[in-house]
């Protein structure tokens, strides 16, 4: 699955007055630079690019007629801010509804749905001598970078695998169900950021959170701006990778996002600098507050958590949120991508490999 094109949205950080972008780089979530859907910003139907809907929703092959189950991303009853996500068809459809409780059905094209195939995840002929015994058409491989691919073909010389989504390249059919008033994102959801260590993993542990509606990675606390990938882990930008995220305070709070950020973290609160193998300021660990609020919620987490201690110190730091600077796309729901599911509730261990 292939991330879409998205909105911008801006999370204050306290003591900054600001908004987490710059006019020369503007933050999108969901990785693809920020830019809307649309050319125009005329209210087609109930909502509109950055507003928050409910939506039900089902996907099916159009050639096959094949009904959709087996996705990384969550299918059916879902709330999402129109423009965030992945498949673009649907978020365009959504734009198109007029009244709650309104159902359609559209043909997506390729494009609009898991993108077109791209001649660089194959397929790839592998010569039978570098390939793994016993493999048949239609397992699933994992490769050395972690994606998942498919074998395509079997036969006395080579394996075909590819690592191309199944429905890449193909229409889709959409049936879609707006069942909510749709509602500017900003006057509902609220913002939150977190740094622990590797930033693809913990983005997936907040994308399978009920509650969380939108995540990005990114580089936050530092003091240069636009800093690249490879800044970053120099060391002397100042940043440390970090996750931001939308939450609907009606359906999460503040407190539970703290206390999974914890879960996450684990025993690497006692290390300095570090998270696991990864070493460095930029690997750092900390909850950034975007509001008074959950600069007291956080602080009450870190005392619960170091009465539980034991009386080992604790480095993770909490410090109001400063601007946040969104990584390349290349990170962007980097597990998801590489098939890792992102449903909520999804229980799977998550797997970081770079």
């Amino acid at each position: 699955e292939f991330p879409m094109r998205t909105f911008l949205f801006g999370c204050m950080a306290i003591g900054t007055g600001g908004v987490r972008h710059s006019a020369s780089r503007p933050v999108h979530l969901l990785g693809r630079p920020a830019r809307t859907l649309y050319r125009s910003t005329a209210r087609m139907g109930m909502a509109q690019v950055g507003d928050y809907v409910s939506v039900r929703y089902g996907l099916a092959d159009a050639t096959t007629g094949g009904v959709l189950k087996d996705t990384a991303f969550d299918i059916g009853e879902v709330s999402l801010v129109v423009g965030t996500g992945f498949i673009p068809g649907l978020h365009a459809r959504i734009a198109s509804l007029s009244a709650v409780g309104e159902q359609k059905s559209f043909e997506l094209a390729p494009a609009e749905g898991f993108g077109d195939t791209d001649p660089r995840l194959g397929p790839v002929r592998v010569p039978l001598e570098n390939a793994p015994p016993g493999l048949e058409t239609g397992m699933q491989v994992q490769l050395s970078t972690g994606l998942k691919a498919r074998v395509a073909d079997v036969d006395d010389e080579a394996v075909t695998i590819d690592a191309n989504h199944p429905l890449a390249g193909k229409p889709l059919k959409l049936t879609v169900e707006l069942i909510s008033q749709p509602l500017p994102a900003q006057s509902v959801l609220q913002c939150a950021t977190f740094a622990g260590g590797c930033f693809w993993g913990l983005e997936l542990a907040f994308q399978r959170e009920p509650g969380v509606i939108a995540t990005a990675v990114g580089y936050s606390q530092g003091g240069v701006k636009e800093p690249s990938y490879e800044q970053v882990c120099s060391g002397s930008t100042g940043h440390t990778e970090a996750v931001t995220l939308q939450f609907d305070p009606a359906k999460t709070t503040y407190q539970r996002l703290c206390e999974l950020f914890w879960d996450r973290l684990g025993d690497n609160r006692h290390l300095l600098n570090q998270v696991g193998n990864d070493r460095g300021t930029q690997y750092r660990h900390g909850i950034y507050p975007h509001t008074d609020k959950q600069m007291e919620v956080a602080k009450a987490s870190l005392e619960a958590v170091q009465q539980a201690a034991g009386g080992r110190e604790i480095f993770t730091e909490i410090k109001a949120a400063e601007f946040f600077w969104d990584a390349e796309d290349y990170h962007q729901q980097y597990l998801q991508k590489g098939g890792q599911s992102a449903r909520k509730y999804a229980k799977e261990t998550i797997r970081c490999y770079g």
